[in-house]
């Protein structure tokens, strides 16, 4: 399993080997991190797996953001012609845990939930947003109904 990270969480060499060692590889956020782009369709065009937190950051309140279209460039290039599976996870109650501006977490329940793997229909997609969203809405689906967020209409046409 390999996942990407903020490369603020790359502060200095030993914080860079320890992720490293956990196969975390940084990327540079809000740009088109060329590097960390060709480490990630290298990582799942040899099939391994890539942990990607769709939103891009970790979020203050309750409700999904937009997918990262990012997502979507990742599935859509990896497997040209094709697509990539996907397993999508929503993990909920982080807010009160991971308090922006507190130095330490707090003592809360958390919890994960994993969904069915499932094949995002690349063809029929016109943007790398368009997949990103595809994704989303799957992870939508596996969350209580306050923590969907955007993707609350399309998480309950899944559901149906």
């Amino acid at each position: 399993l390999f996942a990407m990270a903020k490369r603020e969480l790359f502060p200095n060499r030993f914080a860079a080997w320890m992720w490293g060692g956990s196969n975390t590889f940084p990327i540079d956020r809000g740009t088109a991190d060329r590097r960390a782009l060709r480490t990630a369709i290298d990582v799942l065009r040899r099939g391994g797996r890539l942990l990607l937190f769709i939103e891009g950051t970790r979020a203050t309140s309750p409700g999904m953001k937009k997918a990262e279209p990012g997502v979507g460039f990742l599935i859509r290039r990896a497997a040209p012609g094709s697509s990539i599976p996907v397993l999508p996870c929503a993990v909920w109650g982080t807010e009160r845990a991971l308090v922006k501006g507190r130095f330490f977490p707090q003592r809360v329940p958390l919890y994960v939930r994993y969904g069915k793997v499932f094949t995002p229909e690349v063809g029929a997609a016109k943007d790398d947003q368009a997949v990103a969203d595809q994704v989303a809405a799957h992870v939508a689906a596996l969350l209580p109904p306050e923590y969907r967020g955007l993707y609350a209409e399309a998480a309950g046409k899944l559901a149906e």
